[in-house]
């Protein structure tokens, strides 16, 4: 049997097409949405925390009837008028493992995730904006940070082969879903590996979940991702698949907080942006394929818009000058990254602006590493800068956990579930407000 490959986006040399013709992809990560993040969606804890707290203020039933709405509207067809109206050609979709698979039962998949998935995949078939599957939490955790669901600090997928053949079978049951529908434009395996020590662990990982994605599946692009947060492919083997592509993520300002300072010159900005850049998409030439910087992206404040639309615009001129398809991150969330947020007067911003009032992530890291040394200047000896940036992972989900039981359950007692099943209608279009200096900055690169 032929299998045609018509209408679905393609690896041709070095670039992404579309029937023989060449597509740059320019677009968004949808948002705190299947893998809820703490500082994005303005509540304390990690996803499973999050819900877990919900699950023993309001029972389980109900929190369940609670985030099936969340899903279900936190965008709309409004939400894929304007994505339209401003040029979008593509969404990354992250999602949560746990949709898919029971810990408790792993061989058994469920089907909400395909529901999920199904909502927003429809919607852009209907408005022809190429959705890319973005596996955002596994089992373990793929890296020790907050953003993989992580409870303890460390990334244990990649010590535990059985934990990695869930995944692999998982992928398997998603390629035969959609090994059909066009307007995915490809499978992002996992989002953001890091702290990999075994080389060996990591491609056979990739080399598997290619090879039980391609029973099914012949027709899909697959995104592989580096260590250190997608930053390092120096342990990356070159894949024979020739529907293979490789992803970087672009955050420039982490190894040098001064370019987000109104104090350094812009063009030297530019250099230390450029430098990092460069260094990143020498995967192009390294495997021969395709690039997608998969995020980039910057928290928004009001009073600095115009100067934090200067540093976007720097990280875009690099994707588009050397022709980098690229994702920002993020479409929708509670007034942190995304272009589209809450107005202040929803009932979500005035439940999680009262929350921020209390805790801030933004000092999650600070105090984490603050108190790895008060713990080890009090009982032991002083410790190097290598134990100490594992080691404050590991207490950030102690310090999560504590911020859940102080900082997300007695705001949440406060109210009724009449006032909380109500909350998710804050992120409708209608209720929320959108940068337009953004909108028109993506639309100087999308010819919209």
């Amino acid at each position: 049997m032929i299998t045609t490959t018509h209408h679905f986006v393609q690896v041709t040399g070095e670039d992404f097409t579309v029937n023989g013709e060449k597509i740059v992809f320019r677009g968004f990560g949808l948002g705190s949405w299947m893998n809820l993040e703490h500082f994005m969606i303005g509540l304390p804890g990690t996803d499973t925390m999050i819900k877990k707290a919900f699950d023993e203020v309001y029972g389980k039933e109900r929190s369940t009837v609670f985030f099936d709405r969340f899903l279900m509207e936190f965008v709309d067809e409004k939400d894929f008028e304007f994505l339209k109206k401003i040029g979008v050609n593509h969404l990354r979709l992250p999602f949560n493992y746990k949709y898919f698979i029971d810990d408790q039962n792993p061989h058994v998949y469920k089907n909400d995730g395909f529901k999920y998935l199904d909502h927003i995949v429809s919607l852009c078939e209907k408005y022809e904006i190429y959705a890319i599957l973005d596996l955002h939490s596994v089992p373990g955790g793929q890296n020790p940070d907050w953003h993989c669901d992580t409870s303890s600090g460390l990334p244990l997928f990649w010590e535990y082969g059985a934990l990695r053949d869930t995944v692999i079978g998982l992928w398997g049951e998603i390629a035969k879903y959609y090994k059909d529908q066009p307007w995915i434009a490809a499978y992002d395996i996992v989002n953001e590996p890091s702290m990999v020590t075994d080389a060996e662990v990591f491609n056979e990982f990739y080399r598997k979940v290619i090879a039980e994605i391609r029973k099914y599946d012949q027709k899909h692009i697959i995104f592989i991702e580096g260590n250190a947060f997608t930053t390092d492919f120096s342990m990356i083997d070159p894949i024979d698949d020739p529907q293979v592509a490789y992803e970087f993520h672009f955050y420039p300002f982490v190894g040098e907080p001064a370019v987000l300072t109104h104090e350094m010159d812009r063009s030297r900005r530019q250099e230390i942006f450029a430098e990092e850049f460069h260094r990143l998409i020498t995967i192009r030439k390294k495997y021969k394929r395709p690039i997608w910087c998969g995020e980039l992206g910057l928290v928004f404040e009001k009073e600095d818009i115009d100067f934090q639309m200067t540093i976007i615009e720097d990280m875009l001129d690099l994707c588009e000058q050397n022709d980098v398809s690229w994702a920002l991150w993020t479409y929708k969330d509670a007034a942190t990254m995304g272009i589209v947020y809450p107005r202040a007067e929803t009932p979500w911003r005035q439940l999680t602006d009262a929350i921020r009032g209390v805790w801030n992530q933004h000092k999650e890291q600070e105090k984490g590493e603050a108190l790895v040394d008060y713990m080890a200047e009090t009982y032991f000896k002083p410790i190097s800068i290598e134990q100490r940036y594992p080691l404050q992972f590991r207490m950030r989900t102690i310090m999560q956990v504590i911020c859940v039981e102080q900082n997300l359950r007695p705001f949440l007692q406060k109210l009724s579930w009449e006032e909380i099943y109500e909350l998710p209608t804050s992120f409708h279009w209608d209720q929320c407000e959108h940068w337009s200096e953004l909108a028109e900055l993506i639309g100087k690169y999308t010819k919209a």
